[in-house]
């Protein structure tokens, strides 16, 4: 029953892009014709490409992080409309990305979770972006969402704020709700954007005190090339 609920939800969603986008064919960045709504050549090129691995040392562990791209050009544009002006297709292309960085990891994967927010941003917001793109992830590969974490407290806008303050800013605002979804599992950590690694850190270091084996995580884009 819970798979064809889904299903059912799959089906409606895809209805109502229909009515909203009217079968609209074209680039969603520069709104060029195409035989179908995706990215054009031209703002393709502005993908930078992340093919570099980043690891840090939590805890007792070491984690790889993963970016697909970098945040400039067309993957920053995608990525502010699909974080503040609720543009799903841009974020169905950004998944795209994500999916092909990772696809031959994806079998070294129990469950998928993402970076978490406070209530009071989610209903500011509405949704949460990571959550987004994770639950894309999540039916691309056949791999299920582990939703353990939470945010406990608000915290700044990382924006304008020094590597420094960024640390301080996210530290012990994650805590882990489902301790034994994770133990012992291998976890994919999904979020929107790498820049100093202090949200991935600190989220990792409550999953490894929950028990998790290894923990990968996968950002759409880092901050700098």
């Amino acid at each position: 029953m819970g798979y064809g609920f889904l299903k059912l939800l799959e089906f409606i969603k895809e209805c109502i892009f229909e009515v909203i986008y009217d079968n609209k064919s074209q680039c969603i960045i520069c709104e060029s014709y195409l035989e179908k709504i995706d990215l054009c050549d031209e703002c393709k090129k502005y993908i930078v490409l992340s093919h570099n691995v980043y690891t840090m040392r939590c805890l007792d562990k070491f984690i790889n992080c993963y970016s697909a791209a970098y945040y400039t050009g067309t993957m920053m544009e995608l990525i502010r409309r699909l974080k503040y002006k609720s543009d799903f297709q841009s974020g169905e292309i950004i998944a795209s990305y994500m999916r092909d960085r990772i696809k031959n990891l994806s079998y070294d994967i129990d469950f998928i979770t993402y970076v978490p927010m406070t209530k009071r941003s989610l209903k500011s917001r509405g949704y949460n972006q990571s959550k987004f793109l994770c639950n894309l992830l999540s039916k691309e590969f056949n791999i299920p969402v582990a939703d353990c974490l939470i945010k406990t407290k608000e915290t700044k806008d990382q924006i304008g704020l020094s590597q420094k303050q960024r640390w301080e800013n996210m530290r012990d605002c994650f805590k882990v709700k489902k301790p034994q979804m994770i133990k012992n599992k291998k976890v994919l950590l999904v979020d929107d954007v790498f820049t100093t690694g202090s949200t991935a850190y600190f989220c990792s270091y409550e999953l490894i005190k929950s028990g998790v084996e290894k923990i990968n995580i996968l950002t759409a884009a880092k901050s700098k090339v």
